[in-house]
């Protein structure tokens, strides 16, 4: 489920994965202002579903597109 269908529901327990730069906030929000606060008040919401447990993990280093890179964990951590 993404964070936008998330709106409006609740969850026992909510895993929110992949919470590094060019993930979440998205590589296409950093460089607008407007769109990162979007991406932060998206977090919130995820962040608010959860009744119970909330788990938020960021990896260091990620397979993508065929390459292995080194991540760094979200602005939004902080």
């Amino acid at each position: 489920m993404t964070l936008h269908q998330a709106k409006g529901l609740e969850f026992k327990i909510v895993f929110i994965v992949g919470v590094e730069e060019g993930i979440l906030p998205h590589s296409r929000s950093v460089d607008d202002l407007y769109s990162l606060e979007e991406e932060r008040r998206l977090f919130y919401v995820g962040i608010t579903r959860a009744k119970e447990k909330l788990y938020i993990t960021y990896s260091k280093r990620r397979f993508m597109f065929g390459m292995s890179n080194y991540s760094i964990k979200s602005r939004f951590l902080e």
